[in-house]
C-alpha cells in the first residue's frame, strides 16, 4: 500500500483515479489545485499523481518544487493530447512516468506501482 495524492481538477477524472487506487489498497487523497497539492506536501506521499493544468498553476511548477527534495515522492504526470513538449519536460524535471488521457483505471494503477517500487 502506498500514499497517494492526487492533484487533478476535473472532478470525474479525480474520482476515476481515486476509485482505482483504492481498489488496488492505496491510500488516496484529492487535491484540485496547485495550491491545495502544495499545501497537502507537507505531509508524507509515498507517490503523486500530477494533472499538468490546474488552477492556480502549471503542475510543472509543483514538480519543480519537489525536484531535488529529500524523500520526494514518484510522480506521475497526466496529460492531455498535444502536450508532448511538456511531458517531456516534466520528465527531464523528474517525474517518473507519464499517462496520457484517456487512460484505463488499470494502466494507471501498474504504472503508479511501478513508480513507486522505483523510488
Amino acid at each position: 500500500m502506498a500514499r497517494v495524492l492526487v492533484v487533478e481538477d476535473d472532478p470525474a477524472v479525480a474520482r476515476v483515479l481515486e476509485l482505482a487506487l483504492r481498489q488496488a489498497g492505496h491510500e488516496v487523497r484529492l487535491a484540485r489545485t496547485l495550491a491545495e497539492g502544495e499545501r497537502a506536501l507537507e505531509e508524507p506521499f509515498d507517490a503523486v499523481v500530477l494533472d499538468l493544468n490546474l488552477p492556480g498553476g502549471n503542475g510543472l511548477d509543483l514538480l519543480r518544487r519537489l525536484s531535488g527534495r529529500e524523500g520526494a515522492p514518484a510522480v506521475l504526470v497526466l496529460s492531455g493530447l498535444k502536450q508532448e513538449r511538456t511531458v517531456l519536460e516534466a520528465l527531464r524535471l523528474g517525474a517518473r512516468d507519464y499517462l496520457s488521457k484517456p487512460f484505463s483505471p488499470k494502466e494507471l494503477v501498474l504504472r503508479l506501482e511501478k513508480c513507486v517500487a522505483a523510488r
